[in-house]
């Protein structure tokens, strides 16, 4: 009796009315935070009210308008919690900039390991281990180099040459999701570029799709038992990369370049099989996450304008045209394509409405540790703060790119004299990161968009058919990994055109 009359106890209220008791403690929460001293030389903080969960949901639903409204209320340098974590946001061209300039306070290679063992299973030790750093990432630097890029990108051309006159042919006519006229061939040809003509990329396919469909669930570090889907797909991804690398090891020569560097780590007993399947899976997915997207978003978006495709395949003939003429007794073939796709200048509309594509759908994070006290935009950030370089929201400032919500494939015909406050902006489309994190790919992913989309363009026509009323949206729960992909698909016609 004096029990129930005095009330009941805490675990009583806990299995009474769990709700109310989640109510208290958050309650208790809120107290002491807001009774918590604030330090006005830290960054300021977004404002949330869920613990743990911060502002995840918000950032997630509206990703460009969270940070809009943040860099509006809080300034260029602003603190976010989420999932658990607080990280550092930085949205100013010019802040970011210097975050770029600064490798030694602003780290990237601990990030990079991170994200190593943490998505892509590799061991840690291994990827942070000397042959790694000293010697693989050095022969793949050289490799990506512009000067050195003429193997894989002639492997590339050839293989998109004969995927798309092959599919071309075979659906002369047809009405179709604009992703199966796409991405099977985009596919194929990259791998061959980077791995080898006998890399069997059809049965790769699958299991890399469903890995990279959950990819942003992995980097937000979820729990793997949530995971069991990508975590098992890229396991049997890792299988056929292991199988592939054992039977060209046996050949011994005339191998892939890129092939070759992966496995001279096996060959010096610095890593086993498995982590050279796994240094190169790593590759597949930065070969395929981004340029697949970007050449279905410029062929999606162009095509929903007046004009269409047509300006741009008028260059393209204009192109061919000339070239035919210059060599009378060539067949038009792969050496066409590579000859004039290589060099922007021999396609600027193209290049343009590729860059203008980049700057339109990418959501790209530079993700830095600090390393040192430091100061940022008049804040102070501590050792071991976690900063994020959020490129985008330049990429959408009206100031920077006049009618930046209107996608204009002339934009990048000259270079753009893009301002802020008055003072010139140099970094002004950063769809690659900056610095140390820059994409090294990007030479041969701007190459090979303009391969593949020339090569498509001059043998078919694409139109939207005229029965299909939905269209592709950005997919905006993939922020900071690069090209956003679509959500929903719109149906084209593809015919084969007569030249």
């Amino acid at each position: 009796m004096f029990e129930d009359d005095a009330g009941p106890s805490t675990p009583g209220l806990v299995t009474q009315s769990p709700l109310a008791f989640a109510l208290i403690l958050v309650g208790l929460y809120w107290v002491v935070k807001i009774l918590r001293p604030s330090n006005a030389k830290r960054p300021p903080r977004a404002p949330y009210w869920i613990p743990w969960l911060g502002s995840a949901l918000e950032m997630g639903k509206d990703p460009d308008g969270f940070f809009s409204n943040m860099t509006r209320l809080l300034g260029p340098v602003f603190r976010v919690k989420a999932i658990g974590q607080e990280m550092v946001y930085v949205t100013s061209p010019s802040l970011i900039s210097s975050v770029y300039r600064d490798s030694q306070t602003f780290d990237f290679t601990s990030t990079r390991v991170e994200m190593g063992y943490k998505v892509f299973q590799l061991r840690e030790h291994i990827s942070s281990g000397p042959y790694m750093v000293d010697s693989y990432m050095g022969q793949l630097h050289n490799l990506l180099l512009p000067s050195s890029l003429h193997p894989m990108v002639e492997a590339y051309t050839s293989s998109a040459h004969d995927s798309l006159l092959s599919m071309i042919s075979s659906m002369d006519g047809a009405s179709g999701a604009l992703k199966t006229f796409i991405i099977p061939s985009a596919y194929r040809a990259a791998c061959v570029a980077g791995f080898g003509p006998e890399f069997p990329a059809e049965k790769s396919y699958p299991f890399f799709k469903a890995f990279d469909d959950d990819f942003h669930l992995l980097g937000a570090g979820l729990p793997k038992f949530l995971l069991s889907k990508p975590l098992k797909a890229w396991d049997r991804l890792l299988d056929l990369f292991e199988s592939y690398i054992k039977e060209q090891n046996e050949k011994g020569e005339d191998l892939n370049p890129f092939l070759m560097a992966g496995l001279d780590g096996y060959r010096q007993g610095e890593w086993t099989y498995r982590d050279t399947a796994t240094v190169l899976a790593c590759q597949l997915w930065a070969l395929q996450a981004n340029a697949i997207f970007t050449a279905y978003w410029l062929l999606a978006i162009l095509l929903q304008q007046s004009e269409g495709l047509g300006p741009i395949v008028a260059e393209l003939d204009d192109a061919r045209r000339q070239w035919q003429a210059a060599h009378p007794s060539t067949p038009l073939g792969p050496v066409f394509f590579e000859e004039v796709a290589t060099s922007s200048k021999s396609l600027p509309l193209l290049s343009s409405a590729i860059q203008e594509t980049l700057r339109f759908t990418t959501s790209t994070f530079s993700p830095r540790k600090v390393v040192s006290p430091v100061q940022l935009g008049g804040y102070q950030l501590r050792p071991g703060d976690t900063v994020i370089c959020v490129t985008r929201l330049t990429h959408l400032d009206d100031e920077v790119h006049p009618h930046a919500n209107e996608f204009d494939m002339r934009r990048y015909l000259e270079t753009p004299r893009a301002t802020k406050d008055g003072k010139a902006v140099a970094n002004h489309s950063m769809p690659f990161g900056g610095g140390t994190s820059m994409c090294e790919g990007r030479h041969f992913a701007l190459t090979e968009l303009r391969v593949f989309l020339s090569i498509l363009l001059t043998y078919a026509t694409i139109d939207i058919d005229e029965g299909c009323m939905t269209r592709p949206t950005l997919t905006l729960e993939r922020m900071g990994l690069g090209v956003m992909h679509p959500k929903g698909d719109m149906d084209v016609v593809l015919r084969k055109r007569r030249l």
